[in-house]
């Protein structure tokens, strides 16, 4: 079972649309399940109007992410993905250290990028590996996703080559219960590139385990 965390302390960074997403993309691959850890329960209401399918499934009534996993059976799930809150850092903190990989959505601007260094310092001090995605990107940001992803190489931040853009089916999507992939084939192609990084970087790590 590969747990992955979708995580910012920042607020209004995608991380819920991310997460859909990424879990519905993964549900081609095996059984996935989702934790809401969210107070205002987004995930769990996009999930209600999805209708409730065999896959992605929802675990429900965890607060934190470590009483939810812990109450998994080995091998329940292929996958869970885990949606965090913004700010609540013992809750974060929490989810980071349950997780076996950590995703970090932010937007490619100065605000956010200093927003983003409370979430980056968890990871490290928790040792727990992972990987920054730039989120929301518009048409016309090519100069700041360029500034931002010179900046996190300077700071020896790990960043996704895929970047997700600004499009408004990733947004309606989520009213309907679906995700930005399901409506347009531009997203479902940066979904599929963004998943096939964190499969590649996930299977990495399992083999340096392996080894160890």
């Amino acid at each position: 079972m590969l747990v992955i965390a979708v995580l910012n302390t920042k607020g209004g960074v995608g991380k819920t649309t991310l997460t859909t997403c990424l879990a519905v993309r993964a549900a081609g691959d095996g059984t996935t399940a989702l934790c809401d850890l969210d107070p205002q329960l987004s995930l769990s209401s996009w999930h209600e109007r999805r209708g409730s399918p065999d896959n992605p499934d929802l675990l429900k009534g965890a607060k934190r992410a470590s009483s939810a996993i812990d109450g998994l059976e080995d091998g329940t799930y292929d996958f869970v993905f885990i949606d965090g809150p913004p700010g609540a850092l013992r809750v974060t903190e929490d989810a980071i250290e349950t997780a076996h990989f950590v995703v970090l959505p932010i937007r490619a601007s100065g605000l956010d990028l200093e927003a983003a260094q409370d979430a980056i310092q968890l990871c490290r001090d928790l040792d727990r590996p992972f990987m920054l995605v730039l989120n929301d990107v518009g048409t016309h940001d090519k100069r700041l996703l360029e500034n931002a992803r010179e900046l996190l190489s300077n700071w020896g931040v790990p960043v996704a080559d895929t970047a997700i853009g600004h499009r408004v089916q990733y947004i309606n999507a989520m009213t309907s219960g679906r995700t930005g992939p399901e409506k347009d084939a531009k997203a479902a192609d940066e979904i599929n590139g963004l998943w096939a990084e964190i499969k590649k970087a996930t299977k990495k790590l399992a083999k340096a385990r392996a080894r160890s």
